[in-house]
């Protein structure tokens, strides 16, 4: 069976509205420039302040919005990699509080360092991450130390 490589993005709103904003100034500068209706110096200004507010937020957008993979060499998150075969378990908690609920991914390691707690609200698709764990803690012998509900 060929396992899928999974991956979950970040919620990239803020930057996207951002490159949407500078695409829009960039485009109000250069109406400005073929109209001749302003000062040149603001058409010029608009123009190059929008274009490069476009790129630099498109480019972060597209580059921060790759979170947690789980592929077959492992899981990465934030441009780490933990093996497969350097996990003794893993665990989901829910945390309940007054501000919310939040769900964590938990990996447990065999060197018996400290467990990584992974935030699954703030990625795209985070609900399908207890399934996609279990399909490939199957297949890599990876145990499961169950779902923790905490009130905070």
């Amino acid at each position: 069976m060929e396992l899928p490589i999974v991956q979950y993005r970040r919620h990239r709103v803020a930057y996207s509205v951002a490159a949407v904003i500078g695409f829009l100034a960039a485009c109000q500068g250069f109406y400005w420039l073929a109209s001749k209706s302003v000062a040149s110096f603001f058409g010029w200004l608009f123009f190059v302040i929008g274009l490069i507010a476009f790129g630099r937020c498109t480019w972060i957008a597209i580059k921060n919005s790759l979170v947690m993979e789980l592929n077959h060499e492992g899981i990465m998150y934030k441009g780490s990699c933990y093996g497969w075969n350097i996990l003794r378990s893993y665990g989901i908690r829910n945390e309940n509080s007054e501000s919310g609920s939040f769900n964590y991914l938990i990996l447990y390691f065999n060197n018996g360092s400290d467990p990584l707690e992974i935030q699954l609200d703030w990625m795209d698709n985070s609900e399908s991450v207890p399934e996609q764990m279990e399909v490939y803690a199957k297949a890599f012998n990876v145990g499961f130390d169950g779902m923790v509900k905490k009130e905070v």
